[in-house]
């Protein structure tokens, strides 16, 4: 029994060595890869983006999956570099995969959120405390790749299908009427005359994408005076079995969040269908007049400098208000909210270049083969530009806490 038991003990003896020296080892290589990641990140503020490429995809390789955080933070750290060189699809790829692995998607000393294209993939929407991806990319190069958290992730998406998606009987069509009937008569329009006007970024001060700065006739229309609400859209999903369950808001008032492109679609269609009228998601030309006029403000509410007293941007209030609560950040047609709160989908498929070839007469952006992305427009309570001719294009089938819509009506 003692030479037995002596025997587990050295057992237990070696073993615990050996946990000792893998625990010293991989806290060693965690030193050694933060430090590297310190320098990766200086030389990004520095402008190294293309120097800095190589040597991020060279540390994925050498970096295990246990160094879960850091992997993370190098996968967003190439992401940004990828998009500063233009490569905006192997960024939106990196992205993802950072995503995938942080529960936080950010950099310490990185500005993230100055890159559109980052700003526009944050691909969950946050149910239940956990994120569920819209699109799942793969890397180009050979890398030590999270099949793990790919497998992971498909599982929550499909438990969240599961538990959470709408069960509700086909209604009557005289009840979804009823419906739709009582949104269209909460829903405040604001007519916007025909006529033209000049749209993109007339200072000079925005994006590439837009510009130039061109003349466009619009016919006349009707907008919603707020984003479609909470209130407004539960009633909606109550008689449409097929819409996911994952939208959200804060209360009745607050405008409806983590809607995509096509949800905020079905909507239209449902109140146009039940209400004999005709209603859409507004083109981009449509939302921008409403918020611009035709005096080319910077602003909605005119050339002031945003600030806290004005809109919800820039953490103001780090979350969704309820509609109209910045009385200054309204239109010279009198339209609410189009300078922060949430950001808004318009109906445009996005190109870089589509100002360059926009027709003068009620454009209506370029052909959906030629992209996946549709655009948001509006800052958001976390966006800190506020222009009235910023355009972000998402991909159309994302949703996230800061997406929202409002409609039109077609006279």
């Amino acid at each position: 029994m003692f030479r037995k038991s002596q025997n587990y003990k050295i057992i237990a003896i070696v073993l615990a060595i050996i946990f000792f020296q893998s625990g010293i080892e991989i806290h060693a290589d965690d030193v050694d890869h933060n430090k590297t990641l310190s320098v990766l990140k200086g030389k990004y503020n520095s402008g190294d983006y293309e120097d800095i490429i190589p040597e991020l995809e060279n540390l994925l390789n050498v970096t295990g999956e246990e160094f879960r955080m850091i992997r993370g933070e190098l996968f967003l750290l190439l992401g940004a570099s990828l998009e500063q060189t233009g490569k905006k699809e192997e960024a939106i790829e990196n992205y993802l995969l950072g995503d995938l692995l942080l529960d936080k998607p950010e950099i310490e000393g990185v500005d993230l959120n100055s890159l559109k294209v980052y700003r526009g993939t944050l691909f969950g929407n946050v149910i239940s405390g956990r994120r569920v991806f819209e699109k799942v990319g793969k890397r180009k190069t050979k890398k030590k790749f999270p099949y793990f958290a790919i497998l992971g992730v498909a599982a929550i998406t499909a438990a969240v299908l599961i538990l959470f998606k709408k069960r509700v009987k086909d209604v009557p069509e005289n009840i979804s009427r009823d419906y739709a009937e009582e949104v269209f008569s909460e829903i405040e329009w604001i007519e916007i005359p025909a006529g033209e006007f000049l749209m993109g970024d007339n200072l000079g001060t925005g994006d590439y994408d837009e510009s130039p700065v061109h003349n466009v006739f619009l016919d006349s229309y009707k907008i919603s005076k707020y984003e479609i609400t909470l209130k407004q859209y539960r009633k909606f999903v109550r008689v449409n079995s097929n819409v996911r369950a994952s939208f959200g808001g804060r209360g009745d008032d607050y405008p409806v969040i983590n809607i995509n492109f096509e949800e905020a679609g079905q909507f239209c269609l449902w109140l146009t269908e039940m209400n004999n009228k005709s209603i859409k998601i507004p083109t981009e030309a449509q939302w921008e007049k409403a918020a611009r006029g035709t005096d080319q403000r910077v602003y909605p509410w005119g050339n002031v400098t945003p600030d806290c007293t004005i809109t919800n941007f820039n953490y103001c209030v780090a979350m969704t208000q309820i509609k109209g609560s910045f009385p200054a950040d309204i239109s010279s047609y009198g339209v609410m909210d189009m300078g922060g709160n949430v950001a808004e989908w318009v109906s445009d498929w996005y190109s870089e270049e589509y100002y360059s070839i926009s027709p003068h007469s009620n454009p209506t952006g370029v052909d959906s083969n030629d992209t996946d992305y549709r655009i948001l427009r509006g800052a958001d309570f976390r966006s800190s530009d506020c222009r009235a001719s910023n355009r972000t294009p998402v991909f159309h089938n994302s949703g996230g806490d800061t997406y929202g819509f409002r409609i039109v009506m077609l006279n």
